[in-house]
Parts: structure tokens; C-alpha cells; sequence
């Protein structure tokens, strides 16, 4: 098929979507022959006189033709690939898109670079875009790998997976760690912080506990139970007393103090806090309540869109075609079943290597939230043991030798605790990036298309 009839088939599909009010591609294109630009013909159930009869295009719309024949090649197909990208993306009833729907736009880029023509960031974003509604990994890491070929694609997915230390093979092993200095394993888990506790269960349960009792205490005055209200009265300032000093010692304290020297009330002093009854003043005895209330009533945009870039970021410079926002134990130990089936677009991740980097992409939203935030609620620390745990579970990988910490609890210590060192690393050597993808997100617009563009500074 000559350029010129090329050029006629891309502006009678233009403008059929003029005539629809809309910019995607019409859905009745058909393969004609093996090159993907030629098969962008449209079919109007008819000879190409019926067609146009059809169509009736006035003079007014030939000048599509002509500023379409205007575009160089490079823009042709980058308008092509653009338009079919954005028919997934405007779908509305394709919300979990099936991945053959991405075979014409995957075929185009291949064409691309066969040709050596390179496609736009724009182009590529849209590509990406689609490329997450299908939720599919290994569709995922086809495309990447498509588009790492084009001649100027993607650079920095999986640009980062060397920088990785990975975890010595005994206790007493030298490695040089990230500040330039050499130490053991041990002396290095050591001297990096350990993997935050979570016990969001209890927490949770304690405030639900304690908001039950404030509800039934309240309920009493309001109702004018005069048999119990004398109680519920002394529980209810007993135990907002108690919550107090439990939780607030020190700043009554400092209070105290700065009240005896306004007042030259030297006398005016409160006990030491280790001297106080029952442990008081530690937060031992209603700090899980007082965690599990900031739990169950954060609402706080800023701090889940730095989790979710933390996690995209880990993944994406990693090489893991694994877009999630919030990574999971199920999600992780699928991908890397997937990744050892035959023919699997995905390097297999069933190594020491391939291990680590899911690990870290699970602590990645762990290790940004602890950098900024003394308790842990967008993130979960236990997803990563959880990841462990589905792996040991796995029939298929009952006798596999690549689960080396299996049976050996100190050995699964230490490697979350290096996953949550190398995660903070990562994320703290490059904290511009991961800042601005999650201003991005925290507007509620952006699109892993979009944070892909700040990594790739496009």
C-alpha cells in the first residue's frame, strides 16, 4: 500500500471521529496486511465510493488530509499509537481491560522500532496508561520492554536493580555499604534502624474499646440513669484522668514548672515520672488507645500519596511490572509465580536478587512513611513477612532451594531487616523524584503515566 493511500486511511478515520465528537480511533479497524499502519483502513461496509458517498465529505474536511500528509513519518505513527492508547483509555466499560485489546498498539511500537523511529513521551505515557487497566504483569513487562527498545523510550525502569546490596551470605561477611564504609552484615543491621512494629489489631481494638465505654457513660447522663450515673461518672473521669497522665505527663511537667518559677512557688513540683504507680506516665496503658484513635481517624491525602510513590518509585527503578499503589503479600507472591512459568515476559524472581528487590518494593511505603511519621497507618510492615510466608505455603516451591530462609528465623530477620535498610536508602537517595510523584498524586489527577514522566524526567 503506497503513503499516499496510507495518508487516506489515517484522515478517513480522523474524520469519522470528528463527525462522533470525539478523538479516538473508530473500533472497526481491520488487519489488511502485516504492517500495522496499513492496517488502519476503515471498513464503512462498502466499496471506498460508498464510502465516501457515505461520508460525504465536504471541502471543508479534505484539509485534514492534507495536514495529516504535512506530518512527518515520526508524527504519523505517533499520532496513531496516541489515538488507539487513548480509545482504551476513554472506555468506560473497559475498566478492567482484557490484554488483547493491547495488541495493535504493541504491534505499532514494535514496527517503531523495527523502523527506528522513535516514539514521544507523550505517546509512551498514554501506552503505559492502558497498559495498567489491564492489570496483568506480564503484559506489563511486555510493553516495557517494547518501549526500553524504542529508540527514545523509557531509560530508568529497572535502572536502579545493581545499586542493591544484596544480603551477605553469612553474618560475618564484608560488604561496603552506601556510606562508603565496610562492615559485616551484622555489624550493618546493627547500625540501621530495625523494622517498625505494627500492632494495628490491638490499637484498633483498644479505641473501639474505649469508645464503647464513652458511649455507654455518656448514654447514662443523657438518659438521667440516676442508679449508675454516680459510677459512669467516676469511670469516665478516672479514666480521661488516667489517659492524661498515661499519655501527657511530660507536658504537664513543663507546665508545672513553668507556673512554679511565674508564681515563686518553689514547692510546686510534680514526682518523677519512673516514680509514678504502675508504670504511669509511659503511655503503657492507654497508648494503644490513643494509636488506635489516630488510626481509625487520620484522614490524611499527603501522607498516602507519599506511600503510593514510594511504592510506584521502588518498582518501577527496580524493574518490577508491578504498578500497584499499595503493594501486598497475594500480589507479590503471584508475580513471582508467574515469573518462573515458561516463556514469562518476567526475568524470574525466584533468586537472591529477585527476592530482595520484592522485599524492598514491599518496605518501600514502610520506609517513607516512618522517615516523616512516628506511627505507621497508610503502610504495613507485615505485608512483607506475609510475602515470606505465601512463598514457604506454595506447593511448587515445597523443596526449592531458592527459599533459603526457610527454617532459620534468624536468617528471615535479617534479610527483612536489610529489605527495610536498602528500601530507606533508595528512597532517601532520591527524595526529589519521590516528592514531586507524590505532589502529583496528592492532586488526584495524575496517573502512573504521569509519574513515570518524572522519573524519566521527560
Amino acid at each position: 500500500m503506497t503513503l499516499s493511500i496510507l495518508f487516506r486511511n489515517c484522515c478517513v478515520t480522523y474524520l469519522l471521529l470528528l463527525n462522533q465528537n470525539c478523538f479516538a480511533f473508530s473500533p472497526h479497524l481491520t488487519q489488511t496486511t502485516s504492517s500495522f499502519v496499513t492496517r488502519t483502513r476503515l471498513s464503512v461496509n462498502g466499496d471506498d465510493s460508498s464510502a465516501n458517498n457515505s461520508l460525504a465529505i465536504s471541502e471543508e474536511k479534505t484539509q485534514l488530509f492534507s495536514a495529516f500528509a504535512a506530518l512527518s513519518l515520526p508524527d504519523q505513527y505517533d499520532a496513531v499509537l496516541t489515538g488507539l492508547c487513548a480509545k482504551l483509555l476513554d472506555d468506560n466499560k473497559s475498566n478492567n481491560l482484557d490484554k488483547h485489546a493491547l495488541q495493535d498498539p504493541m504491534q505499532l511500537v514494535q514496527e517503531m522500532n523495527e523502523k527506528n523511529i522513535p516514539a514521544s513521551p507523550r505517546s509512551l505515557m498514554a501506552l503505559v496508561d492502558s497498559t495498567v487497566k489491564t492489570q496483568d504483569a506480564p503484559t506489563m513487562a511486555a510493553v516495557l520492554s517494547l518501549c526500553r527498545r524504542n529508540r527514545q523510550g523509557i531509560a530508568q525502569y529497572g535502572a536502579q536493580q545493581a545499586d542493591l546490596l544484596l544480603l551477605p551470605a553469612t553474618p560475618t561477611t564484608t560488604v561496603k555499604c552506601p556510606d562508603g564504609t565496610v562492615k559485616t552484615r551484622r555489624e550493618r543491621l546493627q547500625s540501621v534502624d530495625a523494622v517498625p512494629s505494627d500492632n494495628r489489631v490491638e490499637e484498633t481494638t483498644a479505641a473501639l474499646a474505649f469508645g464503647t465505654f464513652l458511649a455507654v457513660c455518656t448514654t447514662a447522663n443523657v438518659l438521667g440513669m440516676s442508679d449508675i450515673t454516680p459510677l459512669t461518672n467516676v469511670l469516665l473521669c478516672g479514666a480521661i484522668s488516667v489517659g492524661v497522665v498515661d499519655n501527657f505527663y511530660d507536658i504537664l511537667t513543663q507546665a508545672t514548672q513553668w507556673a512554679a518559677k511565674e508564681m515563686n512557688k518553689d514547692d510546686w513540683k510534680l514526682p518523677a515520672k519512673d516514680t509514678l504507680p504502675l508504670g504511669l506516665g509511659s503511655g503503657k496503658w492507654t497508648g494503644n488507645v490513643v494509636r488506635g484513635l489516630t488510626r481509625l481517624l487520620t484522614v490524611d491525602a499527603e501522607r498516602e500519596s507519599k506511600c503510593e510513590a514510594a511504592a510506584l518509585y521502588a518498582a518501577y527503578v527496580l524493574g518490577l511490572p508491578c504498578f500497584a499503589f499499595r503493594p501486598n503479600a497475594y500480589e507479590s507472591s503471584v508475580l513471582v509465580v508467574e515469573s518462573i512459568q515458561k516463556e514469562s515476559p518476567v526475568d524470574s524472581l525466584l533468586t537472591s536478587s529477585g527476592i530482595l528487590r520484592m522485599l524492598v518494593w514491599l518496605m518501600a511505603p514502610v520506609a517513607m512513611e516512618r522517615a516523616f511519621y512516628p506511627q505507621l497507618i497508610m503502610s504495613d510492615p507485615r505485608e512483607a513477612a506475609g510475602f515470606l510466608d505465601r512463598l514457604e505455603e506454595l506447593p511448587e516451591l515445597a523443596k526449592s532451594p531458592d527459599l533459603w530462609w526457610r527454617n532459620n528465623p534468624q536468617e528471615r530477620e535479617d534479610l527483612l531487616q536489610w529489605a527495610y535498610a536498602e528500601a530507606d536508602v533508595l528512597l532517601r537517595t532520591n527524595r526529589p523524584q519521590v516528592t514531586e510523584m507524590a505532589q502529583r498524586l496528592t492532586g488526584g489527577a495524575a496517573t502512573v503515566g504521569d509519574c513515570v514522566a518524572v522519573m524519566e524526567n521527560w
